[in-house]
């Protein structure tokens, strides 16, 4: 089992506990032996872009422009929105609401257009944290500054990332201009604050030497910013980094338990791996379909095939990290399951409820079968994943706070419709 049982033999006389063989603590488990077994390891260093590192004054600039609605359509989102600070830099709903929302999180309400009038649909997608998004794997399954981003990884890279968004109707653009000028709409609108041109050039000196005036905000250093931004919020204080780092403590006997099957018995690892607990892999793993789905077919989700045009890749959403896993429920591309104990029945029980479309041919061999565990591994693989928690108690507070103001005058992460 990868450890060795403490017998706890009680003595009739003196009460002590002996008995256990060398290495095994009071909680039955040999920390030592687990963390060599399973090759625990923390957080390596955040995969920056070659010859552009980040300043103070860049990652400020970036988190102005994240919770800023002058980069939404109309006004009224911001990146924030739908990667919020309270929420874990997501925004707890099953789908996001982005343009013509009220409110924030799973309270925020969809209505219509300011400009047009007409109906604002949610996302077809759940939205995932920015949290640790800096090590996102690249297409050689590495972590680098060109990790593929997005369910589908349609986005290499943060700073493409970041240009996404503001053309998509339904997130962040509107009726306010068509997708195909709303790049060219939203740096207009930063050039034409004195805020945002004084920070654009401070941030990037190098560019400000040759561009004149506003000409240094460019959807160029634009994606640069808030990618810059992004990279500093990474979290490397869970529980289970305490662990690995020799503090035999810092997990429950159950959650040892849970580590344990997590690396074993429950499989989880073979897509779940490394310090970030994903291998980024793309897989066809076969959740129930929700939600309005994509273009490909009307009414479903067809994943990373919608990116590719390959039909090999239907069905395949990339292997998400479950680092703060706890608070980023619900789960899967498109929410279906609304707690941890749900997604762990779902694997337990041979990627059962099924998707009507997903064969046991096209289902990942991983996922086909079921593991067999009783409740009681289930709820210790659970508390394990809890313990991979921490919403970024190693961050400058600025960082994982809204600002009280932005460069636009808007209601930060609100805009134009306040709570």
């Amino acid at each position: 089992m990868g450890r060795q049982l403490c017998f706890a033999l009680l003595t009739a006389t003196a009460g002590l506990l002996v008995g256990c063989h060398d290495g095994v603590g009071p909680d039955g488990f040999d920390d030592d032996e687990l963390r060599q077994q399973f090759a625990l390891a923390p957080l390596g260093a955040v995969p920056q872009p070659p010859n552009d590192r980040a300043s103070a004054e860049r990652i400020e600039l970036g988190r102005l422009l994240f919770f800023d609605p002058i980069l939404g359509g109309e006004k009224d989102v911001s990146c924030g929105t739908c990667h919020h600070p309270a929420f874990a830099f997501t925004d707890g709903r099953q789908f996001s609401a982005g343009v013509s929302g009220a409110g924030l999180g799973p309270g925020r309400v969809l209505s219509v257009s300011a400009i047009s009038g007409l109906s604002i649909a949610q996302t077809p997608r759940n939205s995932p944290t920015v949290l640790n998004a800096a090590y996102n794997a690249d297409s050689l399954g590495q972590p680098s500054h060109a990790g593929l981003q997005f369910w589908d990884g349609r986005a290499v890279g943060l700073e493409e990332q970041a240009r996404g968004p503001i053309m998509s109707r339904t997130e962040m653009a509107g009726d306010a201009y068509p997708s195909g000028v709303a790049r060219d709409s939203v740096v207009a609108r930063l050039r034409e604050i004195e805020e945002y041109i004084a920070r654009f050039r401070a941030g990037f000196p190098v560019e400000a030497a040759s561009l004149p005036g506003s000409e240094v905000i460019t959807m160029d250093t634009y994606g640069r910013a808030l990618a810059a931004f992004e990279r500093a919020l990474v979290t490397r204080n869970a529980a289970f980094d305490r662990y690995a780092a020799g503090d035999n403590g810092a997990l429950s006997g159950q959650q040892k338990q849970g580590l344990e099957l997590f690396f074993t018995t429950a499989r989880c690892s073979q897509c779940h791996s490394g310090p970030m607990f994903s291998d980024y892999s793309f897989r066809v793993i076969g959740v129930p379909q929700v939600g309005s789905g994509g273009s490909v077919i009307p009414g479903d989700d067809v994943g990373r095939e919608d990116h590719t045009g390959r039909v090999e890749d239907r069905h395949a959403f990339r292997t998400p990290s479950l680092r703060n896993v706890e608070l980023t429920a619900p789960y899967m591309h498109d929410g279906v399951f609304a707690t941890l104990e749900e997604v762990v029945k779902f694997y337990n029980a041979g990627a059962l409820p099924r998707h009507d479309g997903i064969g046991d041919a096209a289902l990942d061999t991983l996922v086909a079968s079921g593991l067999g565990m009783s409740d009681a591994q289930v709820a210790a693989v659970v508390a394990f994943l809890r313990a991979l928690t921490d919403p970024g108690s190693g961050l400058a507070p600025q960082l994982r706070t809204v600002p009280a103001s932005v460069p636009s005058g808007l209601a930060p992460v609100f805009g134009v419709r306040t709570p």
